[in-house]
């Protein structure tokens, strides 16, 4: 990880998109995309009126446009930020359930966690790690293109550093919106004392504090 010097730190406000209709169906959606709802929206403009008061720096968002969308949206409730660009980057994408891909959810997750001894999905989360999990699911997908913990990292790591990169000494809020896994993975890499087995809500805010090369996690699904 890069440094942002002595006396910068960066809030990174971590918050998932609105729900979209592939959620509101229950089908997996990694790289896969769809539209906000109608819900979705609505809560999107919530979360961005709980953080209206924040003076954003920058904006990033993964490439997906539900990301995209929900950023929008929050930042037209801010009243500091309204008129920031939007950086969209692969790096913050979710993570990639391959040939999973728009399947049902609960059909999908049976079928990986059967495959290692467990009930169902609960059971999975329960007694293995998020990187074990992603390591089942490549594991379990016919052609290996589902990404592990390893491969996902790798990409949040680059996105991670760009935004270090850009900090020029100053204390900074960075709005990141990104997706329920990338947000548990990176939780979980700064704080494994975390609890991070549980639903990433949509619209949900967890923030991550980053000062003199450390990353500590303030707050989570909020």
């Amino acid at each position: 990880m890069g440094d942002v010097g002595v006396g910068g730190k960066i809030y990174m406000y971590l918050v998932r998109h609105g729900e979209t209709y592939l959620n509101r169906y229950k089908r997996m959606q990694g790289w896969a995309d769809s539209p906000l709802t109608e819900e979705g929206k609505i809560v999107a403009v919530e979360c961005g009126k709980k953080l209206s008061n924040i003076r954003f720096d920058r904006v990033y968002t993964s490439d997906s446009g539900r990301t995209v969308e929900t950023a929008e949206l929050i930042l037209g409730q801010n009243k500091y930020s309204s008129d920031l660009p939007i950086n969209k980057t692969k790096a913050f994408r979710e993570s990639f359930f391959g040939s999973f891909e728009g399947e049902y959810s609960e059909v999908a997750w049976d079928k990986i966690a059967k495959q290692n001894g467990c009930a169902d999905f609960k059971e999975l989360l329960l007694n293995h790690s998020p990187e074990e999990a992603m390591r089942f699911t490549k594991e379990a997908d016919p052609f290996r293109d589902a990404e592990n913990h390893a491969e996902h990292w790798a990409r949040l790591e680059k996105g991670l550093n760009e935004i270090i990169a850009q900090n020029r000494g100053n204390d900074e809020n960075v709005l990141v919106v990104t997706h329920g896994n990338t947000i548990r993975n990176l939780i979980h890499k700064f704080s494994e004392e975390t609890n991070v087995r549980v639903e990433i809500k949509n619209s949900s805010v967890s923030i991550i504090e980053y000062t003199n090369s450390v990353f500590k996690v303030i707050s989570f699904n909020q």
